[in-house]
């Protein structure tokens, strides 16, 4: 080796790891490996946790199912809780997207729930995965209150759509909860199906069914 080669090494060896990841033509390489583990770690940690439970998965296994060792996973998550409480984290914030997203403030309410509903469909046919996770995890112990209430807040647009739909007369003796359980439940049942290879019809024909059903079994006058 050269005495400039030499020396390169050295300075670039000495520097922090966000900065020596930057060296080779200003790219953060370090960064980049450092988001394809951990996204690597999440989706492992929603296919084992979704299937074998959350007692039942131990760290090991999914740092194995992730490709990489053994101790990584504890590089970005201090715990397995807090591992499964950014999971939950990261689908809620997903989904409040979705919802925000078809959300238009220029059409009535009855069209704004019914695309509400239409997106946050078409979002879960594309991510089974993290739908069915979604569902299983939403009441579980295994997530703290802290990040049940997080997702919760996060989704609060959805209420104050069934506020204004109920203040408009649409929604007239049909409570929040009742409201709520029309709009959830039934995508799990067909994501399980779509999940199966079970589902009849295409997702468009199938949502645009759903987003009917929906709003028959609940407004006033559909």
């Amino acid at each position: 080796m050269s005495d400039c080669s030499l020396l390169y090494a050295q300075s670039t060896t000495a520097l922090p790891d966000g900065l020596r990841g930057m060296v080779n033509g200003g790219i953060d390489v370090s960064r980049h490996l450092s988001e394809e583990k951990r996204t690597a770690l999440m989706e492992a940690a929603i296919d084992l946790f979704s299937t074998q439970g959350f007692h039942a998965t131990p760290t090991q296994q999914i740092s194995k199912r992730a490709g990489v060792s053994a101790g990584t996973l504890f590089r970005y998550f201090s715990t397995k809780e807090e591992l499964i409480d950014s999971l939950y984290t990261s689908v809620t914030a997903a989904l409040t997207d979705a919802v925000n997203e078809a959300i238009r403030p220029e059409i009535p309410v009855e069209e704004q729930i019914k695309n509400v509903k239409r997106e946050v469909l078409y979002w879960m046919f594309e991510n089974p995965k993290k739908t069915l996770f979604f569902e299983q995890f939403s009441s579980s112990p295994s997530i703290t209150k802290r990040a049940k209430g997080e997702g919760m807040l996060r989704i609060s647009a959805l209420d104050e759509l069934y506020h204004k739909a109920v203040s408009c007369g649409l929604l007239a003796g049909i409570n929040r909860e009742v409201f709520l359980a029309n709009f959830w439940y039934p995508n799990f049942m067909l994501i399980h199906l779509h999940a199966f290879g079970a589902l009849q019809g295409s997702i468009e024909e199938t949502t645009e069914q759903a987003v009917t059903s929906m709003w028959c079994g609940l407004a006033k006058n559909p």
